[in-house]
């Protein structure tokens, strides 16, 4: 009889057990498709499917299959339930990817912060998907001229679509720049961190940075071990300095006269 009911009590706690994942992939998985607006700048919209834009206002929903959308001088900001902040800055596109913890930027500049508990997140571009976990990190994305992923705290790698080959790892303080259709890996920059603490990015919204104590030492340590091979830091801020250094790296020019500026525009 006793073998009998704790065969019973063993049977009865499998599907509880499913149960219970099952409402944990629910949770989690909600964590990661849905936010809310807590910052917005100016002239700042929400498209979801077919439906016409709306205005957005500080405390939206934003869920899976909604896009956000900035106008020009225009900024947003965005927190998820995992504390995940997403900032868009002007003339922005992004939305929630398909997959869990994946996203889209389908152009402009953002700047994401995400604990170390929200795993490896993925960010998709046309041309390059960038995936990093436990970071802070910017990233610009432009149909007619240079694209950029940067770090300012954080490790994660660069992987440009249709080349084959590993893709291009980071860490703290470094960024990788290329054309709107790269041919292959661009090489991988060591940038002055301090510089994008200047940016709109950061400076242009109300609240802190949750890494900045992180990203502060960052920049002190830069100070105290500047990178090897004696060429400095590059500034990610300035158009001129990281024509200089992809030049450098024998990479090819930008176009003549750039229709978007880093220093006005993006970070």
């Amino acid at each position: 009889m006793k073998t009998r009911i704790r065969k019973f009590n063993v049977l009865a706690l499998v599907p509880l057990a499913g149960t219970i994942v099952g409402i944990v992939s629910l949770v989690f998985g909600a964590e990661h498709k849905q936010a809310r607006v807590t910052q917005v700048v100016q002239d700042v919209h929400l498209l979801a499917g077919q439906s016409a834009a709306r205005a957005a206002a500080v405390n939206d929903t934003v869920n899976e299959g909604t896009a956000v959308r900035t106008g020009s001088e225009s900024r947003a900001e965005l927190t998820f339930l995992d504390s995940t902040l997403t900032r868009l800055g002007a003339n922005t596109v992004f939305s929630f990817g398909a997959g869990a913890r994946t996203y889209d930027l389908g152009s402009g500049a953002i700047l994401m912060s995400a604990p170390p508990q929200a795993g490896t997140i993925k960010i998709n571009t046309a041309v390059a998907t960038c995936a990093v976990s436990g970071f802070t990190a910017v990233m610009e994305r432009h149909s007619n001229n240079w694209n950029k992923f940067g770090l300012l705290h954080g490790n994660g790698w660069v992987k440009i679509k249709g080349i084959p080959g590993d893709p291009c790892h980071l860490h703290t303080g470094q960024m990788v720049v290329f054309p709107p259709h790269p041919t292959h890996c661009p090489p991988v920059l060591d940038i002055d961190i301090s510089k994008l603490l200047n940016g709109k990015l950061v400076k242009g919204f109300k609240g802190q940075l949750p890494e900045l104590n992180l990203i502060l030492t960052d920049i002190k340590n830069q100070e105290n071990g500047p990178p090897p091979g004696g060429g400095g830091l590059v500034d990610p801020t300035n158009q001129n300095a990281i024509d200089q250094a992809m030049s450098a790296h024998k990479e090819p020019s930008p176009p003549p006269q750039p229709t978007i500026l880093p220093s006005r525009k993006g970070f």
